[in-house]
């Protein structure tokens, strides 16, 4: 939500998606803000690495911890001034199986 706060009210779009891709859950999450500067990409999962003047930066750390401790994996896009495109992928069995960190497809 903070990432299209500075949007007009009709402009603020956020998409959520989940489907089934095999033996996994993936779940898209898209805005259409202004994006995530390179520098602050490698840093996101980082714990109390934030950008913005409230945050605590434990948010995305927190998230990665989660989905990695269920066999998981989480990543994030950036699209300047487009937005950013953040992926989790879950295994829907075991979750040691290994599958559910395979590259992010580049849609």
């Amino acid at each position: 939500m903070d990432a299209v706060a500075d949007l007009p009210p009709g402009e603020r779009r956020i998409i959520l998606e989940a489907r089934r891709i095999g033996k996994e859950a993936e779940i898209v999450v898209r805005d259409n803000g202004h994006g995530i500067s390179p520098e602050a990409l490698g840093l996101l999962f980082d714990s109390f690495y934030t950008t913005k003047a409230q945050g605590m930066g434990l948010g995305l750390s927190i998230a990665r911890t989660l989905v990695e401790a269920h066999g998981g994996c989480i990543s994030a896009e950036s699209h300047p001034r487009k937005g950013a495109r953040f992926l989790v992928r879950l295994p829907l069995g075991d979750k040691n199986s290994g599958e559910a960190c395979e590259a992010p497809d580049p849609r």
